[in-house]
């Protein structure tokens, strides 16, 4: 049986559908300009109504689509063969945080069938990508493992002949200033081409069991302090954390060799700022650079937030910081895996880390929880 409203009825229906969709929906006038936004466009974008209501939905725009691709769209929704259009792009939020949606555009017409303005509905991806993520990262990651395997014993095997000759050689040199020094510098590389293997096999692992317990975090950074205190005090660099009172549930191996490897990328990227001969934006008040751990003091859930005064980060790299062997740094200067050991311990230990920069020389900020 068919069932039939009035058409103040109908609309009144329309009205509330509209409204209550969980999807974001805006509508505009044939000129662009929005005319309505729902209840869910305004909390995934982070606009009121009153900010965008006569604005265009440009004001979404991000920089990662061009002027020929928006040209294209329209074109193809003015065309009375296809009549809409759907595709992925990517909204920037009020806040600056883009949002993936898949967006349907379509237009709205009078009953004589001239177009009187437009609808988008998106489908918000965020989610979705971030499965995508994960799934190409652990994908990445079981290929580096199988690679890691093989290098470890193809490797390590004739490395460990090396350093025995070379400490052979070693005495029988001895009191031969330069020939020692030489010498010392095979040494180095051995130690440098070790780590690399531990490093690979540490971000490729399939995990250990985690140890869960009671860890005070303060204990924790005044480990990786001693650790780190001739490269702090060789470029000059504050380490602050004494604030910190918290303990948190963690495994303790773990949470050191993090905050280590986030304390070394910190290091690195201050000292490449003061390489570059560019003048900080952000210094402490002393006029010298720092490394700054703080953490809230929420009972359920701890945010931890590593800041540093290094070079920082562009737009276009802070997606990418976490993929192994991925590094700004220059060739020989670094091998790509410092952070993406991060994101694994992070992983492992059931959190997640993000990172914010203003951009180029503007520092960055580590946030765990």
């Amino acid at each position: 049986m068919e069932i039939s409203f009035s058409s103040e009825t109908a609309n009144q229906i329309f009205f509330r559908c509209v409204e209550d969709c969980f999807e974001p929906i805006m509508i505009t006038d044939r000129r662009g300009k929005l005319r309505y936004v729902n209840p869910a466009w305004t909390l995934v974008y982070g606009y009121s109504k009153d900010e965008v209501i006569g604005q265009t939905p440009g004001i979404l725009r991000s920089p990662d689509r061009s002027n020929d691709y928006y040209q294209e769209m329209w074109a193809t929704i003015l065309d009375p063969a296809i009549g809409f259009w759907r595709g992925e792009v990517s909204n920037r939020a009020k806040d600056g945080h883009i949002v993936p949606v898949l967006l349907t555009i379509t237009p709205y017409r009078e009953t004589t069938g001239e177009i009187v303005g437009y609808m988008g509905i998106a489908v918000d991806l965020s989610e979705q990508k971030t499965l995508e993520q994960q799934i190409l990262r652990q994908d990445r990651l079981a290929s580096i493992g199988l690679l890691a395997g093989g290098l470890a014993h193809e490797i390590g095997n004739p490395l460990g002949v090396i350093q025995g000759r070379a400490e052979l050689l070693m005495s029988s040199i001895a009191g031969n200033r330069e020939a020692e020094k030489n010498v010392d510098i095979i040494f180095s590389q051995i130690e440098r081409i070790a780590k690399l293997m531990q490093s690979l096999l540490r971000v490729s692992r399939v995990p250990e069991q985690v140890q869960l317990t009671e860890v005070n975090l303060k204990a924790v950074l005044e480990e990786v302090a001693l650790l780190m205190s001739e490269a702090l005090r060789r470029l000059q660099i504050d380490l602050r954390f004494e604030k910190l009172s918290r303990t948190l549930l963690a495994d303790s191996n773990r949470l050191q060799q993090l905050f280590l490897n986030l304390v070394i990328n910190a290091t690195h990227a201050i000292e490449e700022q003061q390489q570059s001969g560019r003048a900080s934006c952000v210094v402490n008040n002393s006029g010298r650079h720092f490394i700054e751990i703080t953490c809230s003091e929420d009972a359920d859930l701890a945010e931890i937030r590593v800041r540093d005064s290094g070079v920082g980060i562009s737009t276009e790299n802070l997606s990418k910081l976490f993929q192994p062997f991925y590094t700004t740094k220059a060739a020989g200067k670094g091998t790509g895996l410092g952070l993406a050991i991060v994101a694994k311990l992070t992983e492992e230990m059931k959190g997640s880390i993000a990172v914010t920069s203003d951009g180029v020389g503007r520092g960055a900020t580590f946030i765990l929880k």
